[in-house]
């Protein structure tokens, strides 16, 4: 497939090293040229397995920072920008985009697939595409140089749905053979409410801010998370779940989705994150914590993960009031208000809608 990767950081290098070894032909396209330089240069990305013997090359087409180029004849247009960007993304294809093509938010965070069609309707887009998110990012990779990648874990349980879930069908057969682990899920409810960034990387950072301000580059999950970071783990997920099941959408516990993404599941969240951590062939092996708290672990999980979670709580009569109280933190100890770019239900187009109107909307469209 002609396929057009948006967003040349490390998730779309890494969907240009997996696609481009199964044989598709890519363009990447980023609004700073660096990170696209390299790739240019290289003709594509070296792509290495664990112990880092080769594995393959995968060839990008075109690398460049001209959006047209890149979304011109593209079949697939693949968007790995971050969840803040979706909006002006979304702003930016809008008078790009042709009947036939589909859109793919990896991931959609809280809501993505909403906020983008909201944005690409204000923009009077007339393309008859389709739309879709996924729920969280397919695999990991290493980047031990500027064009070489890793290989390390890829995840065995994905969902894509589709905005209208009843254009899911047709979307979800041109995906699958990209992602073959990947399932169709039954709406965006089901993708959006399992959002585990949010879950994970916010309690983690607010946690050991200490720790990330001194910059002593401690292992994000093998040491960040503790006995009592566990527990606040659980609390926010609990409140996550409740949430999605008022709305009509049953998704897993964390506990749940480790057992069904990576295929272990201790006793213990502590133990379940300390084996990711520890076994060679963990998912969170030398995974270190940024030297930062203004990192998109806090600033992208917290408006497009959190807060809408919360406020669709308040819609469906769901308290969240650890989730409440962890955005707080988060913003206190940022110095920042992330009002003006959190996911309402305004943004998402779900303002005065009950939990019936909202499920009428994922199934049918606005």
């Amino acid at each position: 497939m002609d396929i057009a990767i948006i967003g040349a950081g490390p998730g779309g290098l890494r969907l240009a090293a997996h696609l481009g070894l199964a044989g598709h032909r890519l363009r990447l396209n980023d609004i700073q040229d660096a990170p696209l330089a390299v790739v240019r240069e290289r003709g594509g990305l070296d792509v290495e397995q664990l112990d880092g013997t080769p594995w393959g090359f995968a060839r990008v087409e075109l690398a460049t920072t001209d959006l047209r180029a890149t979304v011109e004849g593209a079949e697939i247009l693949i968007v790995v920008s971050g969840g803040n960007t979706h909006p002006v993304v979304a702003r930016t294809l809008a008078p790009l985009l042709r009947d036939g093509q589909l859109v793919l938010l990896i991931q959609g965070n809280t809501g993505g697939a909403l906020v983008v069609r909201r944005e690409l309707d204000r923009a009077d887009c007339r393309a008859a595409i389709d739309l879709a998110e996924m729920d969280c990012y397919p695999y990991a990779m290493r980047r031990p140089g500027p064009t070489r990648l890793r290989r390390t874990t890829e995840k065995r349980w994905l969902q894509i749905a589709a905005f209208p879930a009843k254009k899911t069908p047709a979307a979800f057969a041109r995906l699958r053979t990209l992602f073959p682990q990947a399932v169709a899920a039954a709406d965006v409810l089901h993708t959006s409410f399992t959002n585990m960034n949010a879950m994970l990387h916010v309690a983690n950072c607010v946690s050991n801010a200490a720790r990330i301000e001194r910059g002593d580059g401690h292992l994000f999950y093998g040491e960040g998370v503790t006995p009592a970071v566990a527990r606040l783990y659980e609390a926010i997920d609990t409140e996550r779940v409740a949430v999605a099941r008022a709305l009509g959408a049953d998704v897993p516990s964390l506990p749940d989705w480790f057992e069904r993404v990576y295929g272990v599941r201790e006793a213990t969240l502590v133990g379940t994150i300390q084996k990711l951590s520890y076994n060679t062939d963990g998912a969170y092996v030398d995974n270190k914590a940024a030297r930062t708290l203004d990192h998109k672990y806090v600033t992208e999980d917290t408006p497009t993960g959190l807060m809408p979670i919360s406020a669709l709580g308040t819609t469906a009569g769901v308290p969240t009031p650890a989730i409440d109280a962890l955005v707080k933190i988060a913003q206190t100890l940022l110095g920042r208000d992330f009002a003006a770019e959190a996911r309402t239900p305004e943004r998402l187009g779900l303002a005065g809608r009950d939990p019936e109107a909202i499920r009428n909307i994922v199934r049918n469209g606005f």
